[in-house]
């Protein structure tokens, strides 16, 4: 959502949508407008993690031709981090 903070004449803050053309929040203090922009952007975090998390479930591909196995994973690892390293995610993870 295209959003602006404006200051209001008494004081306060205002957010106004580009999208609806419309203040979506009023009165608001410096935190309050933190804490809208905070829940915005865990809305929208917590729908690409659920969708992406759908999609994997589904066995889709979300990152398309980028996509990894937990096996490309730990290869990817392995090259670049070395035996060591990969060994010990595999441990970490499967010891579970």
């Amino acid at each position: 959502m295209g959003r602006q903070i404006i200051k209001q004449p008494n004081g306060k803050y205002c957010i106004f949508s580009t999208v609806v053309d419309n203040v979506v929040h009023y009165d608001c203090t410096p935190e309050e407008i933190i804490e809208a922009f905070v829940e915005d952007s865990k809305s929208s975090i917590e729908f690409q993690v659920k969708n992406t998390i759908e999609k994997l479930e589904s066995g889709g591909k979300p990152y398309h031709q980028f996509t990894m196995s937990y096996d490309d994973m730990i290869q990817t690892i392995k090259q670049n981090h070395g035996v060591d390293e990969a060994a010990d995610v595999v441990q970490t993870i499967e010891k579970q």
